[in-house]
């Protein structure tokens, strides 16, 4: 007989997301090539040119800086904080993994509002805590009630509370007084504010000088950033002491060499993310205005994609497929009558 997980393992199922997946390419969801994807939220306009020669630049040879010293001096100084304030991770997600396995277990709670991002759901089943639920409202247009919110999660008493802003895939955005109020009610809890799309969200406040409140982790994407999925890069910032606890359960060498020298590349490439989002955001106008005019719901979003209502989000998405274009279906998201869609730019 062969051996067996542990429990709380056996059952686990991985967090669904968007964009062609290689795993389904043998079913019918096979994505043909030259089909346009709105189903992913990156940058749609590529990498920074810079990129390409900081790639053939990469040592494949050697192991790479373990705590990539070189992108955490450059990040200090973008995002004013110290080099100890920063972790390195081979993409967001990662370090969603890192805070879930460093700071919660058996017997801890952790509070997730719902609809959002599925892998604070899997890193919390990972590490084994007990998941509460917020359900956001429909009728509230998918706004976080923050008091509301706050006097559910003080019956918890969480060890962490997920926080995606803006969320995913309702795009609504939580301004500086819900977040310091959210850290002011839970001294003691590490509250994980991923911040994924802020580079393409219009009106985003600063949110690195609450870093002093020591109950925080600041998650940022450089992969939706700067259009680098494939090497999958972002970082994380927060107390010394936070960090310092982060690190103890990363493993050696997690970011290679060639996300490392793109990210170097891409944090010298000037203004280029807010040219982007200038585009994107005219994109975005285009694409709501002609949605609206042929009777479809958009929901109002201060970032780079959106949901729109169709009744039926998986029959819509098949149609839509067989059209050359793929959009994601919410259904994953407890949302089976939306749709969510980010703008792939003008010449597309």
């Amino acid at each position: 007989m062969p051996p067996s997980p542990k429990p709380h393992i056996k059952d686990i199922k991985p967090a669904f997301h968007g964009g062609a997946s290689f795993s389904r390419q043998a079913s019918s969801f096979f994505i043909k090539e030259g089909v346009l994807d709105f189903s992913t939220c990156c940058n749609p306009y590529g990498p920074p040119k810079s990129i390409s020669q900081a790639l053939r630049n990469a040592d494949a040879e050697h192991y790479p800086d373990p705590d990539c010293n070189k992108l955490a001096n450059l990040l200090s100084q973008k995002e004013a904080v110290t080099p100890a304030n920063l972790i390195i991770g081979s993409g967001s997600t990662e370090l969603i993994r890192l805070a879930a396995t460093a700071y919660s277990g058996p017997g801890d709670m952790v509070i997730i509002p719902y609809p959002t991002y599925g892998e604070y759901e899997l890193a919390s089943k990972i590490a084994h805590t007990q998941i509460v639920r917020y359900q956001i409202k429909e009728k509230n247009g998918f706004k976080l009630a923050c008091g509301e919110f706050i006097a559910h999660a003080k019956l918890h008493n969480p060890a962490i509370i997920f926080l995606c802003n803006p969320n995913n895939p309702t795009g609504q955005y939580l301004g500086l007084h819900d977040i310091e109020r959210i850290l002011n009610s839970f001294p003691d809890t590490l509250v994980v504010l991923d911040e994924a799309y802020i580079a393409f969200t219009d009106g985003a406040w600063n949110s690195g000088h609450l870093l002093a409140k020591d109950n925080l982790l600041i998650v940022r994407s450089m992969t939706k950033d700067f259009a680098i999925a494939g090497l999958r890069l972002g970082y994380g910032m927060a107390s010394e002491t936070i960090i310092t606890n982060l690190k103890k359960v990363r493993p050696p060498w997690n970011v290679n060499s060639a996300a490392q020298e793109a990210g170097l590349a891409a944090l010298s490439s000037g203004d280029y993310t807010a040219q982007c989002a200038d585009r994107i955001r005219v994109c975005k106008t285009y694409l709501t205005e002609k949605l609206a005019g042929m009777g479809y719901l958009c929901v109002p979003t201060l970032t780079n994609f959106f949901m729109f209502k169709t009744g039926n989000a998986s029959q819509f998405q098949k149609q839509m497929l067989a059209k050359g274009i793929l959009v994601r279906d919410c259904t994953s998201f407890g949302l089976p009558a939306y749709v969510r869609v980010a703008p792939q730019g003008v010449t597309k």
